[in-house]
């Protein structure tokens, strides 16, 4: 019989007191990169976020980059791959129209009709466009979306089927819901700014690393550099990276709102099917959106469901009757303005938008598995109990 360790709410609340009075202190602001030494001793192995300031300069500036200024150096026709979606919260857990059914009441011998919502994990569209068309869907309707901006409820979409073939009773199902304006956000990550933005990076106007974390990390130069373009109007959601992660603001603002490691336990992650975002109508004045169920092809004659593990509520919103173990999580706030860094440790979780239009480049350094490693991947198998669902 397997052993059961059981933490009652008297150990959680010690321990999330301890995260607070412990691990998340005021975040520290220095005018000028630390040496390796004091940035591995004060930041590092602590496992803390800093902000710096003056870490990227260009002459005696720190540098300031804006969209328009980057279409002036590399042109109007460079081809990005952008994450467009109907609303700007791709990456994200959110309700689907999953089905539909009848309902007949005898006594009125009448049919209604009742459809179903669950939650999936849903990402962005990917689409090809120049670096113009992208600087002109950004800030289109830009005006009308400051007037209407609200905390309302997202949108639910429809659930698209992979195959052509499908009933009468699948029409509602299959029917997009039809949205204007598409919000477009630069969010490559995969070294963009090295593979795709190439021809920026040749500028030589960002460094190719920073030696003080190199030396403080041990793991090497930067796996990847990443450009980051978009406003308001895109949010990434909670999530965390296996990744030091140094983000350099190079006009704008950003906003990071950290949880610490140890939060795992309260931010509600769960499994959930996987899907993509899907422009029914690729008309970018106008445009219909479904969600496509992603599927898993490879080894077996038919798809496999592909599930992602995400955390469903948004922790800048009052969900705690639906989510309770929130209350006990340590959300930091932090805006980050042109010519500032943000250091954000392996393992922190965080959501990011920005307050207006913004370019930022981040540099991922690989993390250590080491004992730190080791305790955190323990309160991943860690399963709240039922009250806490």
């Amino acid at each position: 019989m397997a052993t059961l360790f059981v933490a009652d709410e008297k150990a959680l609340e010690t321990f999330s007191d301890d995260v607070g009075s412990l691990w998340c202190r005021p975040v520290a602001v220095l005018d000028h990169p630390p040496d390796a030494f004091t940035f591995l001793r004060d930041f590092v192995q602590p496992n803390v976020p800093l902000i710096i300031r003056n870490a990227i300069k260009v002459g005696d500036d720190a540098l300031r980059l804006s969209l328009d200024d980057i279409i002036d150096s590399v042109g109007e026709d460079i081809v990005l791959t952008v994450d467009v979606t109907p609303d700007g919260h791709g990456d994200c857990v959110r309700k689907v129209l999953d089905a539909c059914s009848d309902i007949t009441d005898d006594r009125k011998s009448k049919r209604t009709r009742k459809t179903r919502t669950r939650q999936v994990f849903v990402k962005p569209h990917e689409q090809q466009m120049s670096i113009a068309e992208f600087r002109r869907l950004l800030r289109k309707d830009y005006d009308v979306y400051k007037c209407n901006r609200g905390e309302e409820e997202l949108e639910t979409f429809p659930i698209r089927n992979n195959t052509t073939e499908g009933s009468a009773d699948d029409e509602i199902i299959n029917t997009p819901t039809r949205r204007t304006s598409p919000v477009v956000y630069y969010s490559k990550q995969s070294d963009c700014l090295r593979t795709e933005m190439k021809e920026l990076f040749a500028t030589t106007i960002f460094p190719k690393s920073f030696q003080f974390a190199e030396e403080a990390f041990g793991t090497g130069p930067p796996d990847a550099i990443n450009l980051w373009i978009g406003n308001e109007r895109s949010i990434s959601s909670m999530h965390k990276d296996f990744y030091h992660n140094l983000f350099y603001v190079c006009s704008g603002q950003k906003e990071f709102v950290l949880n610490p490691p140890a939060d795992h336990l309260f931010l509600h992650e769960g499994d959930f099917p996987s899907a993509t975002f899907t422009p029914v109508s690729r008309n970018n004045n106008d445009s219909e959106w479904a969600v496509t169920l992603d599927q898993d092809d490879s080894g077996s004659d038919s798809p496999k469901e592909v599930r992602t593990k995400w955390i469903e509520p948004d922790i800048t919103t009052n969900e705690s009757d639906k989510f309770p173990l929130l209350a006990k999580s340590h959300p930091m706030k932090f805006l980050v303005s042109e010519g500032e860094m943000l250091y954000i440790p392996p393992l922190w979780y965080h959501r990011v938008t920005q307050t207006c239009e913004t370019v930022g480049v981040n540099y991922w350094f690989d993390m250590k598995f080491d004992n730190a490693w080791c305790y955190f991947n323990f309160l991943q198998h860690l399963s709240p109990s039922q009250k806490h669902r």
